[in-house]
Order: structure tokens, then C-alpha cells, then sequence
């Protein structure tokens, strides 16, 4: 298989970077931080599978092009020799799966997947991009850096003629920084919505919030309580209503919102409407 290439672009924008310059430890733990969370993402676009380790990457190689001179926009290039599950990766799929995987990790509005690759992947398994968000927040984190210490206001990821992928800036530094896991178990009503049996991640509409929220279970939560899960989302597919009683702890942002909860225990629902 002939090898491809997909440029990319970082454009730090704001304080120093309006006069061509980066703080030397903050902007190169911020090109670290990107650097990992490319790595795990690509792994994930070629073969289906969210590791934590971006020395995992297998079957394609990020480089750091060479800095233009006088100007702090970053130039990177993912060279792919091979691939896994009968991918054929074109430049559409590639960047339609980075916008949408960091969309979701950063917790910005998420627009329709563009390509038939991308949407196969959100159709058949959603909770899929719910656990490499989780994956990818540590790699974001550093990302921010800049943002965080080093006065940048934002980092667009590009593609190589400037199109807009991603941008990175305060709002999305406050999302990625999640808060620890609070240790309060809180009563919730909901429905699964998505449910992966084999990973035990999925999605659920929380009444008390309003909104889907993506979940994992806890280790003590109980094996044969799984089948409930699976319970409430055939009632999600066939238009019945099979509501469960939740016990959950909550994961949120830095800013208060609730990103994920981590499952204790279910029930089937009292509640009557």
C-alpha cells in the first residue's frame, strides 16, 4: 500500500504568539500535549482501538515539519504505510475523524460526522468516542498548557490550506481539566441511549440534567445488573419507555458541569411518567 499524507496545521494565537513568540516550557509542553493527542487519535481513526499510550501508534508516523520563519504557525504531517479493518484512509475521513473525536473530548458543539467512515463508527459504536475523549483529556491538558501559563488566547488545528478543524482556548481548557471523580453517590432517573456490553461505556438521557450524558461503570458494579442496561435500550429502540433508577458518582469540568458519571448501581424505575 502506497503511503499517505495528511498535513496538518497548530496556529497559536494571542500575547506572545501575535508577536511570533512561544514561552519556551509552557509552548513545548503545549506541542507535547498535542503530539500525544494525535497519536492516540490517529491509532484510533486506522484501527478501531483507544489506547492510553501514544507510543502505541501503529501503521502511520507524525512529524514536526520545519518552523517558518517569523511566524508561530506549527506545520505537522501524518505519513500512513498501513492500516487494520479494511481502512482506506483519505484525507476526508482523516480530518472529519479529528474534528469530531476532539470536538467530544473538549466538550464543544458537535456537528454531524461528514463522512460515511465517521458516521459507520458513531452509529454502530457512540460510546467508542465517549472513551477516547476520556483517553485523550490528559494529552489535551498539557495542550492547553500555553493557554493555561503561557498568555496564548487559542490554538487552531488546521488543515494545510487553513481550514478550521479544532480550536483550543479557555473554554476548552475548563473542560479538559476535569475535576476528581466526586465521591457522593447521587439518585438519578434515566434511559440508555447507547451501550457498548463488551466495554461496559455507554450513553444515557439524565431527566435530573436534561441531556445525554456518557457513562462507564464502576468496578463494583454488579455483573448482573448489566443486562438492565441492555434492557433500557431496547425500550430506546422500540419507543418504550424503560426508565432505570441510577446510582451514579459524577465526573465534572473544572467549571461545574457534569462530563461523565461512573455507574454504582441500577434498578428499574418507580417513577411513573
Amino acid at each position: 500500500m502506497a503511503i499517505q499524507q495528511f498535513g496538518l496545521k497548530l496556529r497559536y494565537e494571542g500575547g506572545d504568539a501575535d508577536d511570533h513568540l512561544l514561552e519556551l516550557y509552557d509552548g513545548t509542553a503545549s506541542l507535547h500535549g498535542f503530539a500525544q493527542a494525535l497519536q492516540i487519535a490517529t491509532h484510533a481513526y486506522l484501527h478501531g482501538q483507544v489506547y492510553s499510550k501514544a507510543t502505541a501508534l501503529k501503521g502511520a508516523t507524525l512529524y514536526l515539519k520545519a518552523a517558518r520563519p517569523g511566524s508561530l504557525i506549527t506545520d505537522l504531517i501524518a505519513k500512513i504505510d498501513k492500516t487494520s479493518r479494511n481502512l482506506n484512509p483519505t484525507p476526508a475521513s482523516f480530518y472529519d475523524f479529528l474534528k469530531f473525536a476532539f470536538s467530544r473530548a473538549t466538550g464543544t458543539a458537535e456537528q454531524e460526522p461528514e463522512t460515511p467512515y465517521v458516521r459507520r463508527l458513531l452509529e454502530n459504536d457512540e460510546p467508542f468516542f465517549d472513551d477516547l475523549a476520556e483517553t485523550l483529556e490528559g494529552s489535551l491538558q498539557r495542550a492547553h498548557r500555553a493557554i493555561e501559563k503561557g498568555g496564548i488566547d487559542s490554538v487552531t488545528l488546521e488543515r494545510p490550506k487553513g481550514e478550521q478543524l479544532n480550536v483550543f482556548n479557555k473554554q476548552t481548557y475548563l473542560w479538559v481539566n476535569t475535576r476528581e471523580e466526586k465521591p457522593d453517590v447521587f439518585d438519578l432517573t434515566g434511559n440508555v441511549t447507547r451501550y457498548n456490553s463488551v466495554t461496559g461505556n455507554g450513553r444515557a438521557y439524565i431527566h435530573e440534567l436534561s441531556r445525554i450524558v456518557p457513562f462507564r461503570l464502576s468496578e463494583d458494579f454488579a455483573f448482573g445488573k448489566r443486562g438492565l442496561l441492555t434492557w433500557s435500550l431496547h425500550g430506546s429502540a422500540t419507543n418504550v419507555s424503560h426508565q432505570l433508577d441510577i446510582q451514579a458518582r459524577r465526573v465534572e469540568s473544572a467549571h461545574g458541569e457534569v462530563k461523565r458519571l461512573i455507574l454504582v448501581d441500577c434498578q428499574q424505575s418507580t417513577r411513573t411518567n
